[in-house]
């Protein structure tokens, strides 16, 4: 009876698992089929003559260092389920855009569309802020419309020459916050042991475990180099504005009072105080923008070309047998194999082995955003970078938003480390922690008991740490610590006796570094990449941009979303547009894998 019953289970588990794979294979077919009709249309129908109008930059998805390879079954999944998704825009995608724009007699213009901008890192802004400043030097305009501008997306905006804003709507200026949850109370309420094992005064990811406030060293740090990037937020969107720091961020009084000088009204204060130059409703400013850049042809816009069509124009066509290797280590920092929100070590080792071997590499740059995370996954990265080193290979580091703790530890013995002058990093510190539940066990009448051959075999999560296996764990975070920090006086030339002086988990900005020996010198990835080539003596070369590997299935789907073709299924397939991003997945502490339960990681610095 029992065998008979597992064998109906069993034929239904083949059943169902024959009928997903027939669904699948359906999908992948039908595929294939709009591939060849959508081919057999862009190969038929003459290709049309490049109009001049201006490049349409509508920024609503996050900015990342490296967009996502896309997922087509969970795309088609959460299409079906109705689930949002975000997308995603390659921050050097839209540098090369713009730079391309600037010299293209097709773009008369940019506008700029950042209503639906979700917060973004200042760093990355900057340096679209940048490339903006660049276009601005060709005599194009540049105009910038919204309903409302936040903090954000009003620091970009700011780069205009001709700043729009809706009637009701408002530019919201209000400083810089960071706030972390205490749970020390309710720890202790619901009587759980926590164990914290740290190096590093100002290593704080630990306190709201042991704290229900933040320590004064931790509150210093966070004054010191928020109070930095505030200060760089006013001096840039001043100087964009022609206003002063005082004029643009007033204290509150005088704030209160001019708001009284127009009734309340937001968007009148931005007016008449010189953050925007025109108050338009949506039609009026459509028609400043066909005044500037032309009335289209269907009478129903501005001449334009959106920043999606024209992104498949920028290509970097030049090919070399000498090749710099770039690899974006964005996320943060874990073992095993993962996807491309992680730096997972074994991923990463196995693009970089593909660069090592390749013999027309000549140099590796390596662009870091990541607050660190497991410190053994760090380390083997770090011991990659450096056999490219031993093989003669320079290693050149552009750090992003965040390259701390475990993001610093990778960069720490590049020959030559950029950052830009607000990229968050430093964090040089270790730290370990679990909790056990003996007391709280005891509270509902649960014990334990048992035998064991020694005392390091009695860690268990149900009863109390022993003291002996306690002081072996801290005395392998100190040795770890150690460890980081040789590397970085080894590595940045640094003496050891004066590590302490910028290590013990403090947080320093981009210009800090500079100052006190992290990094070598202030710079985009373009520096970094042109620091290179001039190390290399290489005159012609070409960036090749490390991936993972992909089986032909998953080239396959890769090749439908981010080549032209894609563009011919937009018209043939409904809602092909939504299978183009992938929402964005944060990974959680608890996903590490560090085999000795160590981590240097930056939590404050995520936000930034």
């Amino acid at each position: 009876m029992f065998k008979f019953i597992k064998n109906i289970f069993r034929l239904f588990w083949k059943t169902l698992n024959f009928i997903r794979a027939l669904i699948v294979n359906l999908f992948l077919l039908l595929l294939v089929v709009m591939v060849i009709i959508a081919v057999n249309d862009v190969s038929d129908e003459p290709a049309a003559p490049p109009v001049a109008g201006a490049l349409q930059l509508v920024l609503d998805g996050q900015i990342v260092e490296q967009r996502q390879r896309i997922n087509p079954m969970a795309e088609l999944s959460n299409e079906l389920l109705g689930n949002t998704v975000e997308k995603e825009f390659d921050l050097h995608d839209i540098v090369a855009a713009i730079e391309q724009a600037r010299t293209d007699s097709n773009i008369t213009g940019i506008v700029l569309q950042l209503g639906s901008l979700p917060n973004t890192s200042q760093t990355k802004l900057a340096t679209i802020g940048q490339a903006l400043l660049r276009f601005k030097d060709s005599g194009k305009p540049i105009v910038a419309y919204s309903d409302y501008y936040d903090q954000h997306q009003y620091y970009l905006a700011s780069y205009a020459d001709q700043l729009l804003l809706n009637p009701k709507g408002a530019v919201l200026i209000r400083g810089m916050n960071s706030r972390r949850l205490f749970y020390k109370d309710a720890i202790d309420k619901l009587d759980v042991t926590t164990h914290i094992f740290r190096v590093g005064t100002h290593k704080s990811f630990v306190e709201p475990y042991i704290r229900n406030d933040m320590s004064d060293e931790a509150k210093q740090d966070l004054a010191h180099w928020m109070d930095q990037l505030w200060q760089a937020y006013l001096t840039t969107v001043s100087a964009n504005r022609k206003l002063d720091a005082e004029h643009l961020m007033p204290e509150p009084s005088e704030l209160l009072a001019r708001l009284k000088s127009v009734d309340g009204d937001g968007a009148r204060y931005a007016e008449k105080f010189g953050l925007i130059d025109q108050l338009t409703t949506r039609s009026q400013a459509k028609q400043v923008l066909v005044d500037t850049f032309g009335e289209s042809e269907d009478g129903e816009s501005y001449k334009k070309h959106s920043y999606l069509d024209y992104l498949q124009t920028v290509s970097d066509k030049q090919t070399s047998s000498n090749k710099i290797a770039l690899i974006v280590a964005q996320g943060a920092i874990v073992g095993g194999r993962g996807q491309e929100n992680v730096i997972a070590a074994d991923t990463v080792l196995s693009q970089l082995n593909r660069a090592l071997n390749n013999e027309q590499v000549k140099a590796l740059v390596v662009r870091v955003d990541s607050p660190g995370g497991s410190a053994f996954a760090s380390e083997l990265i770090r011991e990659k970078f450096q056999q490219f080193q031993d093989k003669g290979i320079p290693v050149i580091v552009s750090m992003g938003s965040v390259a701390a703790s475990g993001g610093y530890w990778i960069s720490s013995t590049a020959d030559q480390i950029f950052a830009s002058p607000t990229t968050i990093t430093g964090s040089i510190g270790i730290f370990g922690m679990f909790a056990t539940l003996e007391n709280a066990l005891a509270k509902i009448g649960v014990t334990s008991d048992g035998y064991a051959t020694s005392t390091l075999a009695e860690v268990s999560p149900i009863q109390t740490l022993p003291e002996e296996v306690r002081q072996i764990i801290q005395l392998n975070v100190e040795h770890g610590y150690h460890d980081f920090l040789s590397l970085v006086s080894s590595g940045r030339g640094i003496d050891l006796g004066d590590m302490d002086k910028i290590a013990e988990g403090r947080i320093w900005t981009g210009q800090d570094a500079l100052n006190n020996g992290l990094v070598d010198q202030l710079g985009d990835l373009h520096d970094a990449i042109d620091y290179a080539a001039a190390l290399t003596e290489l005159e012609n070369y070409q960036v090749v941009k490390l991936r993972p590997e992909l089986n032909s299935r998953e080239r396959f789907i890769a090749q439908l979303f981010d080549s032209h073709i894609a563009q011919a299924l937009e018209t043939a397939i409904p809602n092909w547009t939504l299978l183009h991003s992938l929402a964005e997945q944060a990974p959680n502490i608890e996903q590490f894998n560090d085999p000795l339960g160590q981590y240097s990681f930056c939590a404050v610095c995520e936000q930034f």
